[in-house]
This record gives structure tokens, C-alpha cells and sequence, in this order.
């Protein structure tokens, strides 16, 4: 299992302990309908790479985790708890242990103006580096 891999996981993790979500299987929405709102889905968005002397790296990945509401009232308020939700259940600055660091790097929020949906992605930024293959 890769680093990213576990990172994910551990998000996942942390993220299932709230109550009142329910969590599609990971890199998949085919799942998700209206029926089973609210709903958190965690992916990856991109990773950078900075080569390090001896061959190791420093990464930086960043995962979006999205989560889609639905509200026949204050749409924003529902997307607003779900932020605060999704960002009390991931406060540990190394996921526990993890990663190097991680911290929220980004939040986004979008309508659909055809229906009472809205989703609030949050970009988080997981720091951390591997170490050279030994020959």
C-alpha cells in the first residue's frame, strides 16, 4: 500500500466517526443519490514532488474531501455544518502520524440551481517524503 493510500485511509477513518453521513466506496459518486444525503467522498486532486539529495522525496498531495447536501431550507447553513463537521474530525495536524503535516489548504462551495443541492469541497494539503530505495 502506498503512502497516499494510507493517508486516505486514515482520512476516511476520521471522517466516519460523524454522524449522519454516508461515504461512497473511495474514487466512486455512482452511489450517491438523494435518498442518501448527506454524503462525504474523498479523492485525490494532485501531488507535488520535490527531489531531495540522496534520492528521497518531499511530497505534497492534496485530497479534496466533497460533501454534498441536500436542504429544503438554508442551503449554504446545511453545506456551512458540514464543513465545520468535516473540519473538527480532521484538527490532528499529522493524521495521526500519517504524514508530516496536514492542513486545510482550501474550501469551495457550489449549487445546483436546479435542485436543493449544494456541495462543499475542502482541499486539505498532506505534507510528507519517502526515502530512497536501497540498491
Amino acid at each position: 500500500m502506498t503512502q497516499r493510500i494510507t493517508i486516505r485511509d486514515g482520512v476516511l477513518n476520521k471522517l466516519q466517526t460523524l454522524f449522519g453521513y454516508t461515504f461512497p466506496p473511495p474514487g466512486t459518486t455512482e452511489e450517491i443519490d438523494s435518498e442518501k444525503l448527506p454524503a462525504i467522498v474523498v479523492g485525490f486532486a494532485t501531488e507535488n514532488i520535490e527531489r531531495e539529495m540522496h534520492g528521497g522525496t518531499g511530497r505534497q498531495l492534496d485530497l479534496t474531501i466533497a460533501a454534498v447536501v441536500k436542504s429544503r431550507g438554508d442551503v449554504y447553513a446545511a453545506l456551512d455544518q458540514a464543513a465545520e463537521d468535516i473540519e473538527h474530525a480532521l484538527q490532528d495536524a499529522t493524521l495521526d502520524n500519517t504524514c508530516d503535516l496536514f492542513l486545510l489548504n482550501q474550501t469551495q462551495f457550489a449549487l445546483d440551481e436546479d435542485h436543493p443541492l449544494g456541495e462543499v469541497r475542502l482541499t486539505y494539503r498532506a505534507q510528507y517524503s519517502t526515502e530512497p530505495s536501497a540498491l
